[in-house]
């Protein structure tokens, strides 16, 4: 007998449960007038494997792109390499959900620090917890806070970071609030604030850590104060990474 037998003993999933499993719907920000060449030149590679959350993989993207910035989603390699039916192909979440996919530009092992500017580390339930058990994923972070690339995090994407293990005792960040307690004994320092009925520090939409060019936000309801933190630290320095064939 196989694990997947046992479905037979269990019941089917009713069609009227089917639609909540999307979860609660967060509003997309608007973000105004674009320039789309604002960004021109800078370079991100947005981290993900199975299982982000839709949204915090769209909106930083679409922000991105559309000031001129070029985005790798850059994935695991067995994405590429254990799916042959649809190769780099990443499932996205609505909460429990899996209905939704994106195309992935590049594997892990494929992927350079030197070619990038930032780094994304996105979040949903599934996906932090292969990314952060990926050696080849972890050095690339490490890699990257060692060349000093700016990194950008939301809600479940600092446990990540927690488990890069190069984040000095300290580091300002936030995330969002079951893995609070993770990155507290992780030696981060979380900032308080006044809670509203979730749990969520609302006065504390972004954090930034100078010193370790770390930003991370709490939830997707933090996007737009996520996009817009990168796009202005993204600019505090010329475009460094170099591409070559």
């Amino acid at each position: 007998m196989k694990s997947h037998d046992l479905t037979a003993k269990y019941h089917s999933l009713p069609e009227g449960l089917r639609a909540r499993l999307v979860g609660e719907a967060c509003d997309l920000p608007d973000f105004g007038t674009t320039d789309p060449a604002s960004l021109t030149g800078y370079r991100f590679a947005l981290i993900t494997t199975h299982g982000p959350e839709l949204p915090e993989l769209h909106v930083p993207v679409t922000f991105l792109r559309e000031r001129g910035a070029v985005v790798d989603i850059v994935t695991q390699d067995w994405v590429f390499d254990w799916q042959p039916e649809a190769p780099g192909m990443v499932v996205l979440a609505q909460w429990l959900a899996v209905n939704v996919c994106v195309q992935a530009d590049k594997k892990i092992s494929n992927a350079r620090v030197k070619d990038y500017d930032g780094v994304i580390v996105i979040g949903g339930a599934w996906n932090p917890i292969m990314l952060r058990t990926d050696g080849a994923i972890m050095d690339f972070i490490r890699d990257a806070w060692r060349q000093k690339r700016l990194i950008a995090s939301i809600c479940h994407g600092p446990q990540v970071l927690i488990s890069a293990g190069v984040f000095p005792l300290g580091t300002r960040a936030t995330c969002v609030k079951d893995v609070r307690i993770d990155l507290s004994n992780a030696g981060f320092t979380l900032p308080e604030g006044p809670q509203n009925s979730d749990g969520y520090d609302q006065s504390h939409p972004v954090v930034y850590d100078g010193g370790q060019r770390l930003i991370t936000s709490p939830n997707p309801n933090s996007l737009k104060e996520f996009c817009e933190e990168i796009n202005a630290r993204i600019r505090e320095l010329e475009p460094v990474a170099t591409v070559s064939a």
